[in-house]
């Protein structure tokens, strides 16, 4: 059984789920730090899609990097985390969950998340339905068209 699940939604307007529209991506994997390359090398390609910068790519990486360690740091093993990554308006929103140990979102006077949030324009930490979030907002620069 594949450790890791990547799902592009489809273009067909017939088959559209409302909560995933055309071009978001869902990867889904266990909480091991092995596969937290997966979501970083997903955020990169993601962050190029979205005509982000070389600079904004390389902090995207990182930046999902560090959430996704934080997520599975406080994760069984079996557990899933999700990344869901969509573009909205030339912004990249990057959304990571996963039901962890504590049901507590990573604390915010912590060096890590310091870095995490210097490496993005937003970060916003929560629970939903038992589920602990992390959601990352990068601007596309308005010197970038597309």
């Amino acid at each position: 059984m594949p450790s890791a699940i990547w799902q592009a939604t489809s273009v067909n307007p017939e088959n559209v789920d409302p909560r995933h529209p055309p071009g978001d991506v869902t990867l889904s994997f266990r909480a091991t730090t092995a596969n937290v390359a997966l979501a970083r090398t997903m955020a990169a390609a993601m962050a190029a899609r979205t005509h982000l910068t070389i600079d904004q790519i390389e902090d995207v990486r990182l930046a999902v990097d560090e959430a996704v360690s934080q997520l599975v740091n406080d994760c069984d093993a079996q557990t899933q985390v999700h990344c869901d990554f969509t573009e909205l308006a030339g912004t990249l929103v990057i959304r990571t969950t996963a039901t962890t140990r504590t049901g507590l979102p990573p604390a915010t006077d912590t060096f890590s998340w310091l870095v995490l949030a210097a490496l993005v324009d937003e970060v916003i930490a929560g629970t939903d339905n038992g589920l602990v979030h992390l959601e990352l907002r990068i601007k596309r620069p308005a010197s970038v068209t597309v």
